[in-house]
């Protein structure tokens, strides 16, 4: 059975640090190491979501992904939409469903938040993304052109 849950800072982050940190990352997940300060850092800060997808087997829960997302606000008519940071779903894990119901949970908390729309994006190359997010039959693709500027 696939199950996403919300993680909450009172989670035992330190178990979902180590499966994470322990799971099977390739260069399409841009993966980093986590550790339980940073995550509790993020978890702690305003409007941030963090839910990790488990296939559970008997009392086994096995992580298949995880993914971040944050509530905003435009500047103008309180329009909230909920912006999509990252979805990773596990190289040794991919094709079970789990990258789906990642994007469900996330759109759920953004109906359940009074978010007017969900965005993200991925790039144009990335074709099991692509796949994903088409497959959820998205009511707008645009293609945009993104700008990365380093600080010192």
């Amino acid at each position: 059975m696939i199950a996403v849950k919300v993680i909450a800072i009172d989670d035992d982050l330190q178990k979902l640090v180590e499966d994470i940190n322990n799971a099977s990352w390739d260069d399409a997940n841009e993966m980093s190491q986590f550790n339980v300060e940073e995550l509790s850092t993020y978890l702690n800060s305003q409007d941030t979501i963090f839910v990790a997808c488990y296939d559970i087997v008997d009392s086994n829960k096995i992580l298949l992904g995880i993914a971040s997302a944050r509530l905003e606000i435009k500047p103008y008519k309180k329009m909230r939409w909920l912006y999509v940071d990252e979805v990773d779903v596990c190289a040794n894990q991919r094709k079970k469903g789990a990258g789906k119901a990642i994007m469900r949970k996330l759109i759920e908390i953004a109906n359940d938040t009074g978010c007017e729309e969900v965005w993200l994006g991925t790039e144009v190359d990335n074709q099991a993304a692509n796949a994903l997010y088409q497959a959820l039959e998205p009511d707008n693709v645009a293609q945009f052109v993104g700008y990365t500027y380093a600080t010192d």
